[in-house]
C-alpha cells in the first residue's frame, strides 16, 4: 500500500490581484551603457579589492575608471594601483566615491543600463551592509551601498534559474519610482547561447568577441598584469553584451533584455506581441475546481532506465521537436488562440474508443485532434504515470510509469490513458470523460514579424512556421562551408528558432511562482480544502494547465507507442528520456518508419530519427549512463549523463575547476569489465572527498551562516552571493545527518581539515570523518538503483502500485543549488480540518504504529484541537501523523 502525490491548484482566499504582463514604459534598447567588474580577496569573505568601469554612449567610451577598497590593499598593492592609474591616465576612485559619484548618478540619475557578468556578485561587493529583504521582496537580499539617504538600497532576488536574478530598489515614490535598469550578461548569454553556467571566456569564444578574457592569471594580489586582466574583463563583458543584443535582434520580439530571465521570457513576449491573451484574461469562468482537476493529471516528461548494468548495443532515436510536434498533431494552437473553451461530456465515446484503439489507429494523424480530453477513472492494474516517494525515505517525489490500482477515482489526460491501453491491452474503468473544445478566435490578435517572418496568428500556426523554417535552414547549411559567414548566420538563426520554439512548448503554460510566506489559500484537486499552512503559488502570465497537460501527455503517448512497437518486434528498449528512446540497432529502421505517417509538417522530414547509431549503452538509473565504443582497446565516449555527480568540484585540480566527469565513467566501465577492482578506485581516490561549490543565493542558505557571522563586521562575514563549499553526509550525530558547509577557499579539498558549519544546526564542527570520501561516493553511485522499477540487473520490470491515499503537492523544483541542501522539495498541502478529524479519531495503538509512542502526546493533540486554539502542524510528533494521512 502506498500514497501517491498529485499536483494541486491554489487560490488565495483574499487580496488576489491580477499581475499585468509588462509595463509599457520598459526600455527595449539602451544607448548608454554602464559596465563594471570587481576583483576580490580570495579568502572566504571575498571582499572587494579593486574594480573597473566603463561608460559607453552609442557604442563609444565616455568615461572609465578604477575603484578600490583601501582596507583590502597592502602598501605595495596600493602603490601599484596608483602608478598604474597615472601611467594609463585612468581616473581612480575610492569605492565610496565610485558608488556616490559614478554608480548612482549614472544608474539612477541618467537611467543608464548597468551591465555585469554575474552582476549579483559584483553589486553585492559594493555593499556596506546587507540583509534579508522583507514584504514584497521577501526571499531576496537588500544591500546598502551608500551612506547618502537619497541613494536607495539595491534589492536582488534570485529567480528560478540558477543564474537568474531580479534587481530593484527600495524607493517607491509613486510616479517617481524608478527601479533601475540592470542586466546580468551571464543570464542573457545562458538563454541566447543555450549554455548552462556559462563563463565569460566561453561567451567570448561563442560570440567571437573583439576582446577575449585573459588566461593564466593568478588571483589575490594586485599587480600590473592583474589590473590588465580586470580591464580586459570589462571590455570583454561589453563586447559580450553587444554580441548578445545582436543575437536578440534576430528575434524581432519587443522584449527588454533586462526582462529575459529564461527562454520562457522570449516565448511569453512573442505571444504577447501577437496580441495573444492568457487563459486568465479570456476564461474568467474557467472554474478553479476544473483547473485543480487538470493539475492533478500533470506529470511532465518520462525518463527511465529499463536495462540496468548490462552493456547493451543501442541506437538512440530522437523525436523531431517533440513538444512542438505534439502541439501540432493534437491541434493545440487552436486552444492558444481560442476566444473561449467549452466542455463536452464524451464518456460513452471515449469508452468505445478505448476498446478499439491500437498502434494502427494511432498512425492516423486525424484521430489525434480528438484527444484533448480529460478522463476520470478508477485504476486497476493500468499502466499510468505515478508520482510518489519511490525511495520511501520521506524525500522527493518522482514520476514513474507503472501499474496502478486504487479505490480512488483519479483524473488523467486521454493520451496517458491510451498509452495504458496499448501497453496493457485492456481499457480502464472510465467514470467520466470531458472534451475541451476551442470556440472562436480571441479579439486583439495582430500580425507581426517574428524572427523576420510575417505571422498572422489567425491564419498561421506559429509553432509550425518556426519548426519548418528551422528545418529548411538545416537543409541549406548542408551545402555551405561551415567556416563561411553565411553558415554562421544561418546557424545563429537556426539556434534562435530552436530556442523560441522550445520556449513556447509547455513551460510557460505550467508556470507557477510560490510566494515566500504562508497565506490563507484554497487548494483544488480531486476535491478542495482550505489551509493557512502553505504558500500560494501564483500562476504565470500564460498559465494554461490544459495545454501543459496535453503537450506532456501527448509526448508520453509517443514514447509509449515506441515502446509498444519495440515489443511487437520482440525486443525491449533500454532507456527513455522525454523525447528519445534507446532501442536495439536492428529494429531502429522499423520503428522510425512506423511514426512517419504522423509527420505534421509540410516537409519530408523524419519524425523519429536515429541520432547515435550502434553504440554501447551502460545504464545505472535515470540520467546516469554513458554511450561509448571501443577503439583499439580504448573506451571512446559519444555521450554521457552524470546526474548526481556532475556538480562536484574536480578533486585533481587545485581550484576545483575542470571537467573530469569522463574519467569517472571510464573508471566505472573498467570496473564493470573487470579491468580494475573496487580497491583500485578506493586507492585512486584516496584522500579525496565529494565537495560541491555553490553560491549563497537565497536567505535560506545565508541564514545557515548566522552563528559564524554573529558579532562580526560586514567585511568579516560570509555575505550573500559569496561562494561556499558543501560536503556530503558521512556520519550521523545523535541520529541526525551532518551536512558540512564551509566558506569558499581556493582549494576545495582543504576544507575537510578546517572548521565547518553543520547545515542543520549552524554548529561549528571539525573533522574529516564528517566528509564523504570520493571513492565511497563513486562506488555508491555505481550501485544506485532505478527506484521506479523492480529488479536489479538487466531488464527491469514495472512496479505494481496500490494507492491507498493521495497527497497534494505544489511546484516541483529542479535546482541543483538547493537540491544539495535539500531545499527543493515540493510543499505538501495541509488539509487542516481533515487532519484534525483524523487525529481525533485515532487510537493510541494506531498512533504508536506511526511513531507517536506516548498516549499522553496523542491526548494533548486532541485536547488542543478540541479547544479551538491554533494548532501547530509542524511539531515533530504532529508531522509523523501528517505524513501518513
Amino acid at each position: 500500500m502506498s500514497k501517491i502525490a498529485v499536483r494541486g491548484y491554489t487560490v488565495k482566499v483574499k487580496n488576489q490581484q491580477y499581475n499585468p504582463f509588462y509595463n509599457n514604459n520598459l526600455q527595449l534598447r539602451h544607448d548608454r551603457i554602464f559596465v563594471f567588474d570587481t576583483e576580490t580577496t580570495i579568502d572566504q569573505y571575498q571582499n572587494l579589492k579593486v574594480g573597473f568601469f566603463q561608460i559607453y554612449q552609442d557604442g563609444y567610451i565616455q568615461h572609465d575608471g578604477l575603484f578600490y577598497n583601501h582596507q583590502m590593499l597592502n602598501d605595495r598593492e596600493t602603490k601599484t594601483l596608483l602608478n598604474y592609474a597615472k601611467e594609463q591616465d585612468i581616473e581612480l576612485y575610492l569605492c565610496e566615491e565610485f558608488v556616490d559619484d559614478v554608480f548612482y548618478p549614472e544608474v539612477f540619475g541618467l537611467k543608464t543600463l548597468c551591465v555585469g557578468f554575474n552582476l549579483s556578485f559584483d553589486i553585492s561587493r559594493l555593499a556596506k551592509f546587507g540583509n534579508n529583504s522583507k514584504a514584497k521582496n521577501r526571499g531576496g537580499f537588500t544591500f546598502t551601498l551608500s551612506d547618502n539617504k537619497f541613494n536607495p538600497p539595491i534589492v536582488i532576488k534570485k529567480l528560478g534559474a540558477a543564474n537568474s536574478s531580479k534587481f530593484t530598489t527600495m524607493w517607491n515614490q509613486d510616479d517617481e519610482y524608478f527601479s533601475g535598469h540592470f542586466l546580468d550578461a551571464q543570464t542573457l548569454a545562458e538563454v541566447l547561447l543555450q549554455y548552462h553556467h556559462i563563463s565569460l571566456a566561453n561567451a567570448c569564444e561563442l560570440l567571437d568577441t573583439r576582446h577575449k578574457k585573459m588566461k593564466d592569471i593568478k588571483h589575490g594580489t594586485v599587480t600590473k598584469k592583474y589590473l590588465d586582466y580586470l580591464i580586459r574583463d570589462v571590455e570583454s563583458t561589453f563586447d559580450v553584451y553587444e554580441g548578445l543584443i545582436n543575437e536578440l535582434d534576430l528575434y524581432n520580439i519587443d522584449v527588454p533584455p533586462t526582462k529575459i530571465y529564461s527562454p520562457a521570457s522570449l516565448g511569453k513576449y512573442a505571444l504577447k506581441q501577437l496580441g495573444m491573451n492568457s487563459l486568465s484574461e479570456r476564461n474568467f469562468d474557467f472554474p478553479d475546481n476544473m483547473k485543480g482537476q487538470i493539475m492533478t493529471s500533470y506529470y511532465g516528461g518520462r525518463c527511465e532506465c529499463r536495462n540496468r548494468k548490462v552493456p547493451t548495443k543501442v541506437t538512440t532515436l530522437d523525436f523531431t521537436s517533440m513538444y512542438p510536434t505534439v502541439t501540432m498533431v493534437m491541434g493545440l494552437w487552436n486552444l492558444m488562440i481560442a476566444d473561449y473553451i467549452e466542455t463536452q461530456n464524451v464518456t460513452a465515446e471515449i469508452r468505445e474508443l478505448l476498446e478499439i484503439v491500437n498502434l494502427g489507429y494511432l498512425q492516423n494523424a486525424d484521430n489525434w485532434k480528438d484527444f484533448v480530453v480529460m478522463v476520470k477513472l478508477r485504476p486497476d492494474r493500468d499502466i499510468l504515470p505515478v508520482r510518489m516517494d519511490y525511495k520511501e525515505d520521506n524525500g522527493s517525489f518522482n514520476v514513474g510509469v507503472n501499474y496502478l490500482s486504487s479505490e480512488h477515482e483519479l483524473w488523467y489526460a486521454l493520451p496517458d490513458v491510451i498509452a495504458s491501453v496499448i501497453l496493457t491491452g485492456k481499457a480502464p474503468e472510465i467514470i467520466e470523460a470531458v472534451r475541451y473544445v476551442p470556440i472562436g478566435i480571441q479579439e486583439g490578435l495582430r500580425r507581426s514579424q517574428i524572427l523576420g517572418i510575417d505571422i498572422d496568428p489567425e491564419m498561421d500556426n506559429l509553432v509550425q512556421v518556426l519548426v519548418e523554417e528551422r528545418q529548411n535552414i538545416k537543409i541549406q547549411m548542408k551545402g555551405i562551408d561551415s567556416e563561411s559567414p553565411e553558415y554562421q548566420q544561418l546557424k545563429s538563426r537556426a539556434q534562435a528558432i530552436k530556442i523560441l520554439v522550445n520556449a513556447m512548448s509547455y513551460g510557460i503554460f505550467i508556470e507557477l511562482n510560490p510566494e515566500d510566506r504562508k497565506s490563507d489559500i484554497e487548494v483544488y484537486g480531486l476535491d478542495s480544502f482550505s489551509t493557512s499552512q502553505n504558500r500560494y503559488e501564483k500562476p504565470g502570465n500564460f498559465y494554461h494547465p490544459l495545454l501543459a497537460v496535453m503537450i506532456t501527455s501527448g509526448s508520453k503517448l509517443f514514447l509509449a507507442m515506441a515502446e509498444a512497437k519495440v515489443e511487437d518486434l520482440g525486443a525491449r528498449h533500454s532507456y527513455m528520456d522525454t523525447d528519445s528512446i534507446f532501442v536495439p540497432p536492428e529494429y531502429a529502421e522499423d520503428i522510425t518508419e512506423y511514426f512517419q505517417p504522423l509527420n505534421p509538417y509540410n516537409l519530408d522530414i523524419p519524425l523519429l530519427k536515429p541520432e547515435k547509431v550502434d553504440y554501447w549503452f551502460y545504464g545505472i538509473s535515470s540520467k546516469r549512463y554513458p554511450l561509448y565504443k571501443f577503439r583499439k582497446g580504448k573506451i571512446i565516449f559519444k555521450d554521457y549523463k552524470l546526474h548526481g555527480l556532475g556538480h562536484l568540484t574536480n578533486p585533481f585540480s587545485k581550484d576545483g575547476k575542470g571537467d573530469w566527469h569522463e574519467e569517472i565513467w571510464e573508471d566505472l566501465l573498467q570496473l564493470e569489465y573487470d579491468m580494475i577492482s573496487s580497491r583500485d578506485i578506493v586507492e585512486k581516490y584516496s584522500n579525496m572527498y565529494a565537495i560541491s561549490k555553490l553560491a549563497v543565493s537565497t536567505p535560506n542558505v545565508w541564514n545557515r551562516f548566522k552563528k559564524l557571522n554573529k558579532g562580526k563586521s560586514w567585511k568579516e562575514m560570509i555575505k550573500p552571493f559569496n561562494f561556499f563549499l558543501v560536503g556530503f553526509q558521512a556520519v550521523e550525530k545523535d541520529g541526525r545527518a551532518i551536512k558540512p558547509l564551509a566558506p569558499f577557499c581556493d582549494n576545495p579539498q582543504k576544507i575537510v581539515h578546517e572548521p565547518f558549519i553543520d547545515y542543520e544546526t549552524g554548529e561549528i564542527m571539525q573533522g574529516s570523518h564528517y566528509f564523504k570520501s570520493l571513492s565511497k561516493t563513486i562506488l555508491q553511485y555505481a550501485e544506485h538503483p532505478e527506484h521506479k522499477f523492480e529488479g536489479d540487473i538487466g531488464l527491469l520490470e514495472r512496479r505494481h502500485i496500490h494507492a491507498d491515499g493521495v497527497l497534494y503537492i505544489g511546484k516541483e523544483a529542479n535546482n541543483i543549488d538547493e537540491e544539495e541542501l535539500e531545499l527543493q522539495r515540493a510543499q505538501t498541502f495541509i488539509d487542516e480540518e481533515g487532519i484534525k478529524q483524523k487525529i481525533l479519531a485515532m487510537t493510541p495503538k494506531e498512533a504508536r504504529k506511526y511513531g507517536v509512542m506516548e498516549r499522553s502526546t496523542l491526548k494533548r493533540m486532541k485536547d488542543r484541537i478540541k479547544s479551538d486554539k491554533p494548532f501547530n502542524f509542524w511539531t515533530k510528533e504532529v508531522r509523523k501523523l501528517v505524513s501518513v494521512f
